[in-house]
Parts: structure tokens; C-alpha cells; sequence
């Protein structure tokens, strides 16, 4: 019979997994393929939490921001999410226009897996310092999206509740706490990732 001391540890491995996506060693995108991917949105500044569920046991297995600044962008720490039309540089995506947005979201929704998306509007000037703190964290090694996700939101005050975390679904919990969040889901039954022909 386990011990509690051994069933702990091997839950963790099993959760952490989730951020273990195979590194596609994909290039870092220039500047001017940034520049030129550039997408400003005209809806209101917002910050957005995107937590891929496993629906066996109801637990996040990643965490991703849709950060919608001063153009839309989306951090995706130790994501494998890449597309020929969305430049990455250091677990950034630039030019996350609403169908990208719906790409990176039926790109994670599969059969036992859904997509909690829970977004909150923000000033413009909180929505540019995340994004901005989102670019300076850097890319993310392996099996930390909810480490490097939670750390750039709680060192704002509004997101202080947000605690360090390995678990993408504590920051799920408690980013619901915020007032006036809206919550979506995203379901689909197909077996595996949309990937960018």
C-alpha cells in the first residue's frame, strides 16, 4: 500500500506533465516579424487566463495569458502552440487576432480536455505592464507555464491573490475570486492538437 509521502509526488509529475510539450526548437521571431504581425484590437483592454483542463479529476494541466495591451498578444510559457502567422519570440505570440485566439484555443480542446477561459478588463496602462512583464520574464523551461504565468501577474496589485504556483488550476481558483470576471468554455471532441499545416 502507498504512502501518502509516495502518492503526492507522483500526482505532481503526472499534473506538471502537462507543460512537457515536445520543444519544437522553433526560431525566435525579428523584430520586424513582430512589427509586421502586430494586431491592435479595438475591444477594451483586458487580461485573459486560458487553463487547459483535463476533465478526468477536473485539474489544469496548462496556463497560458491573452494579454490585450497596446496590440494583442499571448504568453504561453513552455506552450508547444506555434503558427506560420503568429510570430513567437520567448513564449510570446504576436498577432493574436480573434481567430488565432480561437486557433490556440480548439488547438488545446480535445476529447478529456477542455479550455477555461476567464477574462477580466483592466486599465490600459495594467494590461501594458502585464504584457510587458510577460516579454521580460523570458521563455519558460519545461513544466513551469503556472510558475512563470503566476509570476507575472502578482507582483500587480490587482492580481495579488494570484499565489506562485506549479498548479495551473490554484491560479484558475483564484483568479474566479476577482470581481467582474467572465468565464467561457470551450469543448471539442476531436483526438489530438490542430496543428499549422
Amino acid at each position: 500500500m502507498f504512502k501518502l509521502r509516495t502518492i503526492i509526488p507522483i500526482i505532481t509529475l503526472v499534473v506538471l506533465s502537462a507543460c512537457a510539450g515536445s520543444e519544437r526548437n522553433a526560431p525566435i521571431a525579428s523584430s520586424m516579424e513582430i512589427a509586421a504581425a502586430a494586431y491592435v484590437s479595438p475591444l477594451p483592454t483586458s487580461i485573459t487566463l486560458l487553463t487547459t483542463v483535463n476533465e478526468s479529476g477536473d485539474f489544469g494541466e496548462h496556463t497560458g495569458i491573452l494579454i490585450n495591451a497596446s496590440q494583442q498578444v499571448l504568453y504561453d510559457p513552455a506552450g508547444t502552440f506555434r503558427h506560420s502567422t503568429s510570430p513567437n519570440a520567448r513564449d510570446v505570440n504576436y498577432g493574436m487576432h480573434p481567430a488565432m485566439v480561437e486557433y490556440y484555443k480548439s488547438y488545446h480542446a480535445r476529447r478529456g480536455y477542455y479550455i477555461v477561459a476567464q477574462e477580466i478588463l483592466v486599465s490600459p496602462e495594467i494590461a501594458e505592464l502585464v504584457f510587458q512583464r510577460a516579454v521580460a520574464q523570458g521563455k519558460t523551461g519545461k513544466l513551469r507555464c503556472a510558475i512563470s504565468d503566476s509570476s507575472v501577474l502578482n507582483g500587480l496589485e490587482m492580481f495579488k491573490n494570484i499565489p506562485t504556483t506549479y498548479f495551473p488550476g490554484k491560479i484558475r481558483d483564484r483568479f474566479a475570486e476577482l470581481p467582474n470576471v467572465t468565464t467561457t468554455y470551450v469543448y471539442e471532441e476531436d483526438d489530438g492538437q490542430n496543428l499549422d499545416g
